[in-house]
């Protein structure tokens, strides 16, 4: 009997140490933890918990000031970057609400600069047009139509990026062959035709003819409809254009852009 109690009361006491340890143990790591939590910053502490709570998304398409695709654009928003694909649509994630700045790298074109506000949810900033991509230097756009009764038409504008005039000596349309179709300045009345689109045009009759297009400038227009025979294909305009001294001198840089021969009856070429 003697030794069974001693038994007993030794399972009795080691049980309770075993509790008081447990015990000692909680306290010392609640009182830890509420020591760390007290020089954390709570929205820090929320923010860790709910890690998506008032984030927000931007999702859009990279456009020119024409309002063509510009693609593999590489899009800057704080800390933020990715690269749009072929088509110039790209997404960031993950953005704070806030007013944000947009930064975009592409190839030929300026850099692009703005502020923007961003709102929970997703956001559809507008990049294109008047709020589209400048070129660093020159840029053509060309759009080539055609008619069911042997007709094309289309649109060619031209945009000055620098902060100086360019000279347009010519800008001509070739088929896929590579022969000239028509010059769009120099047939038809172009010249005059463009002049009547904005006063700040002229015309210069030397050492050449050519169109002195002002700087920082950006006109679209059409071309006369031309007769003939016009197989689907590449068809591309090939503009030849200078500054002040290579202009005096007759050289000439060569710009060429392609657009394929289409039936389009709807005319908005830009849309996506």
């Amino acid at each position: 009997m003697f030794s069974r109690f001693w038994i007993r009361l030794g399972k009795f006491g080691l049980f309770m140490l075993l509790a008081y340890l447990l015990m000692a143990y909680i306290v010392v790591v609640t009182i830890i933890i509420r020591e760390e939590l007290s020089i954390v910053d709570a929205g820090k502490v929320i923010s860790v918990l709910n890690p998506s709570k008032g984030l927000s998304t931007m999702e859009g398409q990279v456009r020119n000031i024409f309002g063509d695709p510009v693609p593999f654009g590489v899009i800057i928003v704080g800390d933020h970057l990715v690269q749009a694909d072929n088509t110039g649509a790209f997404r960031v994630t993950n953005l704070t609400p806030g007013r944000h700045t947009l930064e975009i790298f592409a190839g030929d074109y300026a850099r692009y600069t703005t502020e923007i506000q961003i709102d929970e949810g997703i956001n559809h900033p507008t990049i294109k047009y008047e709020t589209g991509l400048w070129p660093q230097v020159f840029l053509v756009d060309f759009h080539v139509f055609y008619k069911e009764n042997d007709e094309i038409f289309g649109m060619v504008g031209f945009a000055n990026g620098t902060t100086e005039p360019i000279f347009i000596e010519r800008a001509s349309i070739l088929s896929p062959g590579g022969e000239a179709i028509t010059d769009i300045l120099h047939d038809n009345d172009g010249f005059d035709y463009y002049m009547g689109l904005s006063n700040k045009l002229e015309v210069v009759l030397e050492p050449q003819k050519a169109l002195k297009w002002a700087p920082r400038m950006v006109q679209g227009g059409e071309f006369a409809p031309v007769k003939g025979y016009f197989p689907p294909g590449p068809y591309s305009l090939e503009v030849h254009y200078a500054f002040q001294e290579g202009h005096d001198l007759g050289q000439y840089f060569v710009f060429t852009i392609t657009d394929h021969l289409d039936l389009d009856n709807n005319w908005a070429p830009h849309l996506p």
